[in-house]
């Protein structure tokens, strides 16, 4: 557990230091809607809205970010559990310069998932982290010259669980929205 952490807070204090080495920094907050899966049981989605705040640095068509993303709480009636997920990401993505104000990108992060799993049936609790990743796509359009209109799709990927005599295994497909500004 301690040297996920440490791992994670490694990879997102390269993300943060790359902002100091672009030409351009930016922060943005963005929130959506993400189908939560118990992959091992259950093949039902169920919905749970989050929101993220991150900062980055853009080098010519290159970004790199640190995100932090807190999920509401999911309630899994099919493996009886409520379940609830924070993650800390470093991700980077390659910006496709289509046009001056209209840029589709896609990217890729990894980093660590904090769970917290209340098992229903036996009362057991279980909480720590994961290595999570994930995979997206999306659009930016440009709204002025420093602030960006993002919206997109996000698979991620938040691990194995393991509460009561269960093993689980989380992940999530996100449709999301936000402003980024450039400084």
């Amino acid at each position: 557990m301690r040297l996920l952490v440490f791992c994670s807070m490694s990879l997102l204090s390269l993300a943060l230091s790359s902002s100091v080495y672009a030409r351009s920094g930016y922060f943005g907050m963005r929130g959506g809607v993400s189908d939560l899966r118990e992959t091992d049981v259950a093949d039902k989605y169920k919905s749970a809205g989050f929101v993220s705040a991150y900062v980055g640095g853009q080098a010519g068509v290159f970004r790199a970010e640190a995100e932090y993303t807190a999920l509401s709480k999911v309630k899994f009636e099919s493996v009886q559990t409520d379940s609830q997920f924070q993650r800390l990401m470093a991700n980077g993505y390659v910006d496709l310069h289509v046009s001056r104000y209209v840029r589709p990108y896609f990217g890729a992060g990894i980093g660590s998932a904090f769970y917290s799993v209340h098992d229903k049936k036996s009362q057991n609790k279980a909480s720590g982290a994961n290595f999570a990743w994930n995979a997206t796509v999306g659009i930016g359009v440009k709204l002025t010259k420093n602030v960006t209109f993002d919206t997109g799709y996000r698979y991620a990927d938040m691990g194995d669980v393991s509460v009561g005599n269960q093993n689980l295994h989380f992940d999530a497909q996100e449709v999301y929205a936000g402003l980024r500004f450039s400084f």
